[in-house]
């Protein structure tokens, strides 16, 4: 069987602004960018991956995927040329026939071929690509010449186009693919995340994946996500730098109907139990403080949030609805065991447990922070993401939400539980809240504005200060 060469040392200089950790591990769908390539192929006997630049986010990826056919291979001058890069691999990894494939893209029709072969493609624009007489050039070859292909690397002077040293070989193929996909640079990266099948939320410092029966997340700053008893997570948790990961477990995310009350009624055991003890707390930086911060932080994206916006026909100053807050209320709440980010997507119900996943390490604080983030995911949460709407007019902004059935059955329950009724103007000002906090951080500007302006307007519907 043919081994597999994946070079993942290069920067991907051309994918700035997009890749979160490196261009191998963009999240298409539920898998990084490698597991597509992997995916792709069958019957492979080794694979080897070329690391340099950000190493440390490659290496870690593949232990929390479970890959046990991996060879690492250490590139020490990864910021020189192409070929320069190639010339550093071992002798060895040519000892066998090898498929070879950039990390920035794949297709699932690479058919099994007996002689040395590199596969073309037709992109929409082949303005970064090499070509050929036979067309585009994929970046994915098969050699069976393996030896001689590394007596031609060695040899060559050329900088860059390993396309140039297939080229060489005594007898050299081309075969079409009849699909490829490409994250190498923005124009193709966009093309590929509009397909419906590869449909995703971009988070600013974080990839969630799921690969080979397991959930592995990385991270810009990764969260110490420990084991909390009240919130029983997926076992076991693998800790590394820059990563974890658990096993997925089965059972519904994001429940409705008779699954939804399941977990509403274990919820309100866990408040009930905090709100029985009626230990107060009151915390201005979770809420008081946290609210500021992300107001500043969005005003930076888009300055004219700091002033007056007309949302829905009706013009609010955002900066004085913000101070207008009952600070008072929000910040005093119940001190109890929580959960830090409960929300409907991070949870799954089974038919014997309840599985919370994402939560904070150990979290002892105001309990009202996680009742107000599970309400906001009750109108917004990744099933709906694409009900907002959003249009600028010369006046100002229109939004509005468009809730499924099930949205609005879940509200209703919500609406009749007990903490929901005791606490109504405490709840829907804590989610104005919150949804101030959420807008500067996603990829998504346009989510971004929704989300703040959501926040806006549902602050100044419970700002009493200017009511007599």
């Amino acid at each position: 069987m043919p081994n597999l060469l994946i070079p993942c040392s290069g920067p991907g200089t051309r994918s700035v602004g997009y890749t979160k950790f490196h261009k191998a591990l963009i999240r298409i769908g539920d898998s990084a960018v490698i597991d597509h390539i992997i995916d792709s192929f069958e019957d492979i006997e080794k694979i080897y991956i070329t690391l340099g630049y950000e190493a440390g986010y490659i290496r870690e990826y593949i232990q929390h995927s479970g890959r046990k056919n991996v060879e690492f291979v250490e590139i020490d001058n990864w910021n020189s040329s192409q070929i320069a890069s190639f010339k550093q691999i071992p002798q060895h990894v040519f000892d066998e026939p090898i498929y070879y494939n950039a990390c920035d893209n794949w297709s699932t029709q690479v058919r099994s071929v007996e002689h040395n072969t590199y596969y073309t493609c037709k992109p929409e624009n082949d303005e970064y690509y090499d070509t050929s007489e036979w067309g585009v050039y994929s970046g994915i070859s098969f050699i069976k010449d393996s030896k001689e292909y590394y007596d031609i690397l060695q040899a060559t002077d050329i900088s860059r186009n390993d396309l140039l040293l297939l080229q060489q070989l005594d007898q050299i193929h081309s075969e079409p693919l009849e699909d490829w996909y490409d994250v190498g640079n923005v124009e193709s990266y966009r093309s590929v995340k509009q397909d419906p099948s590869f449909s995703v939320l971009d988070k600013t410092h974080q990839e969630i994946y799921s690969v080979n029966g397991r959930i592995v997340k990385l991270f810009t700053n990764k969260p110490d996500i420990q084991p909390n008893s009240n919130y029983p997570h997926p076992q076991p948790i693998e800790n590394t730098k820059y990563g974890l990961s658990y096993s997925r477990v089965e059972g519904k995310v994001n429940p409705v109907n008779g699954d939804f009350n399941k977990l509403l009624n274990n919820l309100q055991d866990t408040w009930r139990f905090s709100m029985h003890n009626n230990i107060t707390c009151t915390d201005r930086t979770l809420w008081q403080d946290k609210t500021w911060e992300r107001f500043d932080q969005i005003v930076q994206q888009f300055p004219e949030f700091s002033g007056t916006v007309q949302v829905n026909g009706k013009a609010i100053d955002c900066t004085r609805t913000v101070e207008n807050i009952d600070w008072n209320l929000v910040s005093t709440g119940i001190t109890g065991a929580c959960h830090g980010d409960l929300v409907v997507d991070n949870v799954i119900v089974s038919e014997d447990q309840i599985h919370y996943i994402d939560h904070r390490p150990g979290v002892v604080t105001d309990i009202f922070y996680d009742i107000c983030k599970f309400y906001h995911s009750l109108h917004l949460h990744n099933r709906n993401l694409e009900k907002y709407h959003l249009t600028q007019t010369d006046d100002g902004y229109i939004i509005k939400l468009s809730p499924s059935d099930d949205d609005e059955l879940r509200l209703n329950a919500f609406h009749l539980s007990p903490v929901y009724c005791q606490n109504k103007r405490k709840i829907e000002l804590g989610i104005g809240c919150i949804w101030l906090s959420m807008s500067p951080l996603n990829v998504d500007k346009q989510l971004n504005k929704f989300l703040f302006l959501s926040a806006i307007q549902q602050l100044k519907k419970y700002d009493t200060t200017d009511k007599k």
